[in-house]
């Protein structure tokens, strides 16, 4: 028995310390990937709450909630965790901005101006290249971050392969064009 046991025995608060440890095994249980897009924000009779960036990353979260639930009373050496809620929270930036992620070359802005010089309306093509610059902006920032072009439609995406997820549910995969 260590000196953090003895005390916290001495003064009944052992029980409560054994519960709260699904608060400390998070993320031990996730690890490092999902940890960095989860916070622990409580743990109350039997239900831990995760707090997530995005409701569509709580529901994809709670596709897996058995699976942690398992592996957090696994390490606790007992049944303390009985449900697990992600529920989507704020977050701050977890990488600072920086005017060098995205920067746009003189020749997207030459692009973007031969693109819609045909817009007659100043005001609109205006407002049409802005557009434009601002998703290319976008789509260098994500590249920059680690996402990938799909060879098929050009669309940016993160995840497995070359081919994004529209691609892959329209068939283009199924018909041969696929690597």
């Amino acid at each position: 028995m260590n000196w953090v046991e003895t005390v916290l025995k001495k003064n009944n608060l052992w029980k409560d310390y054994c519960y709260q440890q699904a608060l400390f095994l998070w993320d031990k249980t996730c690890g490092k990937r999902i940890g960095a897009l989860t916070r622990t924000q409580r743990f109350s009779k039997g239900t831990l709450w995760i707090e997530v960036p995005s409701p569509s990353i709580a529901h994809d979260l709670s596709l897996l909630g058995d699976k942690y639930i398992k592996r957090i009373n696994e390490l606790a050496g007992k049944d303390i965790v009985k449900r697990i809620r992600f529920v989507p929270g704020r977050f701050a930036r977890t990488q600072p901005a920086s005017k060098d992620l995205g920067k746009l070359l003189p020749s997207d802005h030459a692009e973007a101006h031969t693109l819609f010089a045909q817009v007659a309306d100043p005001g609109l093509r205006g407002l049409f290249e802005r557009f434009y610059l601002t998703t290319r902006k976008r789509e260098e920032m994500q590249l920059v971050r680690g996402a990938k072009r799909c060879s098929y439609c050009g669309v940016v995406f993160s995840g497995e392969g070359n081919i994004c997820p529209g691609c892959r549910f329209s068939g283009i995969a199924d018909c041969g064009l696929a690597d």
